[in-house]
């Protein structure tokens, strides 16, 4: 039986044959492209966590117990960190939006003081001045600023399925209406001028699609 012997090339390796150390392992130029494959994989899934605002530091002090929820100041700082949203300012971008809650058809006030640090070292673009339900948007430009980020910024852990300790199960539900129609992801849902958004959890019919509260003159 003949044998069919190949040359090797100018660099000594043979043709047709694994790239391998003297030990069997993966030559410098395999490890390399692994090693090179691994830190692309881990810098996308953080490129991507920080873009759906579910960085480690956009979850800190989320409160995931029973309504009602105050303001959490204690973590707020990391989480505008964390979301990277426009400064304030009252120049660029200014619209307000109505939000009402309601918990098995009893209602949950929207608190004072969200996104407000209570040491005045800072004031975050989504805010509220009183409880009226009333959320200031204010930033240097224009920014799609969405639902979630309200959420995110008052300190209560929001999902499509979840508003604080209370998770979808059975007929008990979480629905969120804006201006009367119902929003089926409404984390992501982008916020404009005026809207008016209910935010139910319980069995259906529990609590009122639209709330017609007018807005205070001026805003």
């Amino acid at each position: 039986m003949s044998h069919l012997h190949r040359r090797p090339g100018a660099d000594g390796h043979v043709a047709g044959t694994p790239t391998t150390g003297m030990t069997g392992l993966p030559g410098p130029r395999a490890r390399l492209a692994a090693i090179a494959a691994a830190a692309l994989l881990a810098l996308t899934f953080a490129v991507a966590t920080i873009a759906h605002g579910t960085a480690p530091a956009a979850t800190a002090g989320l409160q995931s117990g029973p309504a009602p929820w105050a303001p959490e100041h204690a973590s707020l700082a990391s989480r505008l960190a964390a979301l990277r949203l426009p400064a304030q300012s009252d120049t660029g971008f200014h619209i307000h939006v109505l939000l009402r809650i309601f918990i098995d058809g009893k209602p949950v006030p929207v608190p004072a003081q969200i996104g407000i640090d209570p040491r005045g070292r800072f004031l975050a673009p989504l805010h509220t001045h009183d409880a009226s339900g009333i959320v200031h948007i204010e930033s240097r430009r224009p920014y799609r600023f969405t639902l979630g980020q309200v959420f995110t910024v008052w300190g209560v852990r929001f999902t499509d399925t979840r508003i604080g300790g209370y998770a979808d199960h059975g007929t008990r539900r979480l629905r969120v209406f804006v201006n009367g129609r119902h929003v089926p992801h409404p984390a992501a849902r982008v916020l404009r001028a005026h809207d008016r958004i209910v935010v139910g959890y319980g069995p259906p019919g529990s609590f009122p699609a639209i709330d017609h509260t007018p807005f205070p003159p001026g805003l």
